[in-house]
């Protein structure tokens, strides 16, 4: 497992997890306003941000976690730029209103790398639940004790919803994949028959 105490340390570094602006309008998905809940989320943004990119990075290898943490460059790390630029803007999402738009854009980018990757569907979008045990230990540190019936609910029920969008998204993109892969299949199928056919003809002839 990855030492995850020095990789949060540098996750919580200055610069990284900016805020980061939302645009675009669409269907509105939130349940309600959850105000007391999310101004202390809102506060501990960036320990919560970095904390979640830390417990998903443990999905990966440890050493291939390293390398997505340190590399910087967004070409020879697409998967790293892909999370860090994702979850500030998916934590946004869950303490306010949840715009459907927004969420499904992120979301696509970061489950397309994933559905070619090897997880499982349950794999590939469990980052996601991960928010929420981030959330509730961080509500335990400021001295809070939740319950199912406050407000907390709201977030929580906001974190399922895009959990949901991201398997459907997931599944989406496996379908395709298979699609491309049984075409590619039945290509080589086609040009082995035609090869085979053009060297039995050549020594029918011969």
């Amino acid at each position: 497992m990855p030492q995850v105490p020095s990789i949060r340390s540098e996750l919580c570094a200055p610069g990284w997890a900016d805020q980061t602006e939302t645009a675009g309008k669409g269907r509105s998905m939130n349940d309600g306003a959850s105000q007391p809940v999310t101004r202390i989320l809102a506060a501990k943004r960036r320990a919560i941000v970095a904390e979640w990119l830390a417990r998903t990075l443990q999905s990966y290898p440890e050493h291939t976690s390293r390398f997505l943490l340190r590399e910087k460059d967004p070409f020879c790390n697409p998967v790293g730029r892909t999370l860090r630029e994702g979850l500030p803007v998916l934590f946004d999402q869950c303490v306010a209103d949840l715009d459907a738009g927004v969420v499904t854009s992120v979301l696509d980018e970061i489950v397309r790398i994933r559905a070619v990757q090897d997880f499982t569907a349950g794999q590939a979008v469990a980052f996601i639940f991960l928010l929420k045990q981030v959330i509730r230990d961080v509500l335990r540190g400021e001295g809070q004790r939740p319950t199912e019936g406050d407000d907390l609910a709201v977030v929580e029920g906001r974190i399922d919803q895009m959990a949901l969008l991201a398997f459907d998204l997931f599944m989406r993109c496996r379908e395709r994949i298979y699609e491309i892969k049984g075409n590619e299949a039945k290509r080589r199928t086609a040009l082995l028959e035609r090869m085979y056919a053009s060297e039995s003809s050549v020594g029918a002839e011969g």
